[in-house]
């Protein structure tokens, strides 16, 4: 593998064997020449098998063992190892099209003054429940409303030159042990940096995760929170406009939500007639988000875009809920810093926890 080739796909995986198989073989099955790509997977100390499940795909499998380090680490130990000219990064849970990664090579064939690239959602998830639907269109929508105005690395497929990626100090594994917040501060790094970055909405993927209702509320309120908190919220909605925490934090939606949800209990409470005070609430929900709910029920009709209302009031409270309390840690106490073990270590020059020896020879 001393050969350069044009791509590198680095896959960082953690107990993601539900999906891992079915995101590797869509990434063989590009329609590119198997000898222009390699593929890096990057274990981050799994326990459901998914190092065994992935060498029977990837050219190289990195196995992380001990305390789970998390994505950002995981990206940068496959970049580290790639050989390729671009570097792109697809989640275990991503299906890529056919076309996804040669469209990303040939945009960088054709605009040289492009640094980096991602792939938007399209309207298709593999998991048919409702909330994984929902959460998909959301992505999608805000995407769509943001498109080439800069590269939303949170997204599940990303690609970028392996140079500007060293120059920019690819992810910051320091501060972010969690997805996606280090995809978004990668993005803003980048394009404060000068690089050209590009959201396209030609070049898509599908989402192979089956989302639960807590598991979607959990994610909401520490994505919202961390953005506050670690990346501040006016400067990363400037650079990243397409983050679906702005989708989900309006003015004046998450205050209307807050309230929406103190009325639809109270009725209950205090008035027999309490649906009439639930039309109402939902009624107002709708006008709120009166864009969102139009392409709700464009892509999948009245009912979906009228069930998902109270979800998305829902989502939207916690996102208020969880910026307020983000903006308040970071004031309070500050940003999101490393604990005292990886501090040290940072102190004393080692760029990576657990201590990696770098080859100097590439930077």
């Amino acid at each position: 593998m001393s050969a350069i080739r044009p791509l590198s796909v680095v896959v960082p995986v953690c107990d993601g064997a539900a999906t891992l198989a079915r995101a590797l073989a869509a990434i063989l099955n590009s329609d590119l020449r198997r000898d222009d790509f390699e593929l890096i997977v990057v274990d981050d100390a799994s326990t459901d098998g998914s190092a065994e499940l992935a060498a029977r795909y990837a050219d190289v499998v990195v196995r992380l063992s001990g305390r789970r380090s998390g994505p950002a680490y995981a990206r940068n130990r496959g970049a580290e190892l790639a050989q390729g000219e671009i570097v792109a990064f697809v989640d275990a849970d991503a299906l890529v099209r056919q076309d996804t990664l040669p469209q990303m090579l040939q945009l960088f064939v054709d605009h040289p003054a492009l640094d980096a690239v991602s792939a938007s959602h399209d309207n298709a998830p593999d998991a048919d429940n409702f909330v994984s639907q929902y959460w998909n269109l959301l992505l999608r929508f805000g995407e769509r409303g943001h498109l080439g105005t800069g590269g939303n690395f949170a997204s599940p497929c990303a690609a970028m030159r392996r140079h500007a990626l060293l120059s920019a100090g690819m992810f910051d594994e320091w501060r972010f042990n969690t997805a996606p917040l280090e995809g978004i501060e990668l993005g803003k790094r980048l394009e404060e940096s000068g690089c050209g970055v590009l959201s396209s909405s030609d070049i898509g993927i599908s989402g192979l995760r089956r989302w639960t209702l807590i598991q979607l509320c959990r994610a909401v309120w520490n994505r919202a929170a961390l953005v506050a908190r670690s990346l501040g919220y006016q400067s990363t909605r400037a650079a990243v406009p397409s983050e679906v925490v702005f989708t989900l934090s309006h003015a004046v939606a998450p205050t209307f939500a807050v309230l929406c949800i103190a009325s639809f209990s109270g009725a209950f409470v205090l008035h027999p007639n309490a649906s009439i005070k639930t039309a109402i609430v939902l009624l107002g929900a709708i006008g709120v988000n009166l864009p969102l709910n139009v392409f709700f029920a464009r892509e999948r009709g009245l009912l979906f875009a009228l069930v998902a209302t109270p979800v998305h009031l829902l989502m939207e409270s916690i996102t208020g809920l969880a910026l307020c309390v983000g903006w308040l840690m970071r004031d309070a106490v500050g940003d999101h810093a490393p604990n005292a073990a990886i501090q040290a270590y940072a102190e004393v020059g080692v760029e990576t926890w657990p201590p990696v020896p770098r080859d100097s020879g590439g930077w």
